[in-house]
């Protein structure tokens, strides 16, 4: 519809990931008025979902699909030629494609969906509206779905020019998990490094289950490097490493070892220590911790935060185990940034965040419908003057 400044959305969207996509989209299939903030440049390169260029772990979602489909489209002796490309090229989905497909559905599709590339600077409540404000604006919705998600803590490798400057920065890995040779998820990509030799990043015992987990899950050839810090796995970790033969090391990583392909990340050969020894690794999966959770604006809202997550940027949103609904009635939060009450495990996946993004819209929906019943019943039942 056409942007008024005065219009209160039935509910407010923020964040630019597959979480905030699905919600988005469920709300305006619902014909909810929405509101999708997605944020801007600053905030999309803060967040996981710009690193996952390749969805496989999702029944449906494989360019196997459209290769095939396109194969039966090109199926003429004429197109012999279109068919060999198709077969050849690599047609990954990746979760910007995903989002970008939403985007073009709501705006093309949806009147009563607006899509701001804004940020969301501060949220207020005031009565039962909750106040959004971005740099230009502000935008009034009854019901809020936070989905801006976390930021892992990166493995800073300390690299010497030749020039001789040592430069120790996190920027060094970017360009490997912009190419999905750097991973982030064992549960969403762990699958990748099957029989493969692979780096964990990370000194704690959640690091340790996951070298665990890769070598007998997938025969993956592991080492553990702690990048500086010292392990602190516990005994019987310990013990397994030796069994399983998995390598750790405490020292700094001071060279990103390359195989020189195209574009510049995608063939990964290993990292090389501050004492001189390689250690060969196709894959590398960071579980350092997170570096951030993106709650401020749940906090501003009074939001309840997990406390045993430490840190006040580290504590990740409490919601409902069913409906994802914080302890603020009207706002939800979904994907990496929620944790769910009670002793349900809360997997971070995409599929888990469509899931409860859908869930939260219907939550709104519910309401929003029962409202409507509600003052068309009091207004038939007012005496006619």
């Amino acid at each position: 519809m056409r942007r008024n400044m005065s219009t209160v959305y039935d509910v407010a969207v923020i964040g630019g990931g597959i979480g905030g996509a699905a919600a988005a989209l469920r709300a305006a299939q619902h014909n909810l008025r929405v509101a999708w903030l997605l944020g801007d440049e600053a905030t999309a390169k803060a967040s996981r979902a710009k690193y996952v260029y390749t969805v496989d772990n999702m029944v449906g979602v494989h360019p196997a699909i459209t290769q095939k489909k396109l194969a039966a489209v090109l199926s003429a002796p004429e197109h012999a030629a279109a068919r060999k490309l198709v077969e050849e090229a690599h047609l990954h989905l990746g979760t910007q494609d995903i989002v970008d497909e939403v985007v073009e559905r709501l705006a093309a599709q949806f009147e009563r969906a607006d899509i701001l590339r804004q940020r969301v600077t501060s949220a207020a409540r005031a009565g039962e509206e909750f106040l959004l404000a971005t740099a230009g604006e502000e935008v009034r919705a009854r019901h809020v779905v936070l989905s801006t998600g976390v930021m892992d803590r990166q493995p800073r490798v300390k690299v010497t020019t030749k020039g001789g400057k040592v430069i120790d920065d996190v920027n060094w890995v970017y360009p490997y998990a912009n190419n999905e040779t750097l991973l982030y998820c064992v549960i969403c990509e762990g699958h990748l490094t099957r029989e493969a030799p692979t780096v964990v990043f990370g000194a704690s015992e959640a690091a340790a289950q996951v070298a665990l987990m890769l070598h007998e899950r997938y025969g993956t050839r592991v080492s553990l490097l702690t990048n500086g810090e010292p392990v602190a796995a516990s005994g019987d970790s310990r013990r397994l490493f030796e069994l399983y033969g998995i390598a750790v090391s405490e020292e700094r990583v001071v060279e990103i070892l390359d195989g020189g392909a195209k574009p510049r990340g995608a063939s990964l050969r290993g990292f090389r220590l501050e004492g001189g020894r390689s250690v060969e690794a196709r894959f590398a999966l960071v579980t350092m911790g997170l570096h951030r959770v993106y709650n401020e604006l749940a906090a501003q809202l009074g939001a309840e935060l997990d406390e045993r997550d430490g840190a006040l940027e580290t504590r990740h949103v409490l919601v409902d185990e069913a409906t994802s609904e914080t302890s603020v009635r009207g706002l939800f939060a979904v994907g990496d940034m929620s944790r769910r009450r009670g002793s349900a495990p809360s997997f971070k996946q995409i599929y888990t965040a469509q899931e409860f993004a859908v869930r939260a819209v219907q939550t709104v929906d519910r309401r929003v419908r029962a409202a409507r019943r509600a003052e068309l019943l009091a207004a038939s039942a007012a005496p006619s003057t």
